[in-house]
């Protein structure tokens, strides 16, 4: 088999190597896919610099996240997918330098290929069919806009209903207010620290600009009371925690005592720190249920494209930034600097210059 080119992290907290592997020949239920976008958020880069605290493989190792791109084989017991199709690789291999689920490790052994290469192996079952003329590169980000659908949907996010959004400038915050618009909730509150970014995020709304109200971390005043404020001293009927590396659970447990009694806390802050307290007799009245939640299942990515593909969902404020793999730690440099949920990241493999961090949309 030819070689492919691959970014390699060979040392935490080091520049990646880019370098060529043998390509690889699919199992009886792998798909080869030709990767054409491969989404970087700030969390890769903690990742890379040891700053996340999560295991990684056995080093050196051809990192990635989520990819977008054409299928080129599938093995002989794959059934459903064909050579040929723009397809989504939602890749658990990718994920798996997590190593937190149950085989995780012996995952990676298997699918030692991340999305930083030419071409990916995955399980079949771990590809989500895109329809014709969905925007590859938002695709690519998927595996991060499909976490936030997840917990949305955990948190039962729907029309009429009110959203808080702890993290709202982030990956994570950016995609929740998207969906929890194009789900009809008619209040949501954001919670971040950028203000120039909680401006943006307050835009999206468009003309009806009362759906959505801000509130930065570093504004006088008690943000618990401004909640209940906002919604009429009742609290919301949700609210949705995507902090990122560094944050604090003490914040996240008082904002879980505003939640309106019978509603949901969904966490999804992989990187924050402490714990979430709770008086017995406290949980007991207050009724609201906390609720983790890691990435999604395959019947919630088929829906969110659907969504996002008919228009109910609007990404269109999404910016793509692009590399080249040769630009690979430039993009990791860019990524790390936290550009802010509308900026989505994108090393294409295909490319032997993207144009230098090119911004487009």
């Amino acid at each position: 088999m030819p070689d492919i080119r691959v970014a390699r992290l060979v040392e935490v907290n080091k520049p990646l190597v880019t370098g060529t592997v043998e390509k690889l020949i699919p199992g009886p239920k792998d798909v080869l896919v030709k990767v054409e976008a491969c989404c970087l958020v700030p969390n890769s880069y903690n990742i890379v610099t040891g700053r996340a605290g999560m295991p990684l493989p056995e080093l050196p190792c051809v990192f990635g996240l989520d990819v977008a791109g054409e299928i080129e084989a599938v093995g002989k017991h794959v059934l459903d997918l064909r050579p040929g199709r723009k397809d989504l690789c939602i890749n658990s291999c990718l994920r798996a330098y997590f190593a937190v689920h149950p085989g995780g490790s012996e995952t990676l052994k298997h699918y030692p290929i991340g999305g930083l290469s030419e071409y990916v192996l995955s399980p079949d079952a771990n590809i989500a069919v895109l329809p014709p003329n969905f925007d590859i590169d938002l695709a690519s980000r998927l595996g991060y806009i499909g976490t936030s659908f997840a917990g949305l949907k955990k948190a039962q996010t729907g029309s009429g209903k009110s959203l808080l959004i702890n993290g709202v400038t982030g990956t994570l915050g950016y995609a929740a207010v998207a969906i929890a618009l194009g789900l009809g909730c008619t209040k949501i509150l954001g919670i971040g620290r950028n203000k120039k970014r909680l401006a943006e995020v307050q835009e999206m709304s468009g003309k009806l600009t009362s759906r959505i109200v801000v509130r930065s971390t570093e504004d006088e005043g008690d943000i618990c009371a401004w909640i209940k404020q906002e919604t009429g001293g009742l609290g919301p009927d949700a609210m949705f925690d995507c902090l990122g590396v560094g944050g604090d659970a003490t914040l996240t447990s008082k904002y879980i005592d505003t939640i309106k009694a019978g509603g949901r806390a969904v966490l999804a802050a992989g990187g924050a720190g402490g714990k979430i307290e709770r008086e017995y007799s406290r949980a007991m009245d207050h009724d609201v249920a906390i609720l983790g939640s890691i990435w999604f299942n395959s019947a919630e990515i088929d829906e969110l494209i659907t969504l996002v593909s008919a228009g109910v969902i609007d990404f269109s404020f999404t910016k793509h930034k692009y590399f080249s793999l040769d630009e690979v730690n430039d993009a990791f440099k860019y990524v790390g600097n936290r550009p802010g949920g509308a900026i989505n990241v994108v090393v294409q493999p295909q490319s032997s210059s993207a144009g230098r961090g090119a911004l487009d949309r």
